[in-house]
């Protein structure tokens, strides 16, 4: 006797519908350039405004070379913290889009209680749908849109958004585990048993999605928070540097 279908097959989702939903959501590759190059802008700014206010010749000559190069640095820092922000906002409407992409496999199953009951498919839990959606489907297309949206740091941007997907992912399957009732059994399920259970997962999903905009916002803090305190302890230690050299030089 064969063995029931223990992997849904996602080709039938792989289309160009999916990739132009998840390119019109990412937008943040077009900003990248604009979130780092305003801080740069803007501590240069700053640098230029001590450099003129200034009466020491000394200083302002100090200002000069390690000066930019501190205003770069930390223009640098303060733009990925707030292009970090920037995927986040994206995220919740790429986690919206599996959302959705979930309910359609849900129902595409039920299109097929058939051969679950006859031992042909295996009728796979939400938790189990859920994680095959964004690791199969979504991550691929949403890494394949940066490497082509962004050329020169496709890859670095590419690994911070992947470990950004990866916790949001982990995050919502503990709380499906949670909610979620257990798949009937396919070998003495009857039809309305497993409508019944596919139409209680659909409202798991959009409980989740409704759910997800603060999960999104909590791993995003958890992911800026190691660009948010190189920022902060860089931006001090150059405020200490200039203010030693201003108190030796002035």
């Amino acid at each position: 006797m064969p063995q029931p279908t223990t992997r849904l097959d996602f080709s039938q989702y792989r289309d160009p519908e999916l990739v132009d939903a998840i390119g019109n959501a990412v937008t943040f590759p077009l900003f990248l350039a604009r979130t780092l190059i305003r801080p740069v802008g803007l501590m240069l700014l700053l640098l230029l405004l001590a450099i003129i206010t200034t009466d020491s010749a000394w200083f302002r000559g100090f200002l000069g070379f390690p000066g930019i190069l501190l205003a770069v640095v930390n223009g640098v820092l303060l733009g990925l913290v707030l292009f970090v922000r920037r995927i986040r906002n994206d995220m919740k409407s790429v986690f919206a889009i599996a959302s959705r992409l979930t309910v359609q496999v849900l129902h595409d199953l039920d299109r097929t209680k058939t051969q679950i009951i006859r031992g042909e498919r295996r009728l796979p839990g939400l938790q189990e749908v859920f994680h095959e959606v964004g690791t199969q489907l979504v991550l691929p297309v949403l890494l394949r849109t940066l490497d082509r949206k962004i050329p020169l740091l496709g890859g670095l941007i590419a690994s911070v958004t992947r470990r950004f997907f990866n916790l949001i992912s982990a995050r919502l399957e503990a709380r499906i585990k949670k909610s979620e009732a257990p798949p009937p059994v396919a070998a003495t399920a009857r039809p309305e048993e497993i409508a019944a259970w596919l139409q209680g997962t659909e409202r798991v999903v959009m409980a989740l999605r409704d759910s997800s905009s603060n999960v999104v916002d909590k791993v995003g803090r958890v992911v800026a928070f190691p660009f948010l305190a190189v920022f902060s302890l860089v931006f001090l230690l150059s405020a200490l540097l200039l203010y030693g050299a201003y108190a030796a030089l002035g």
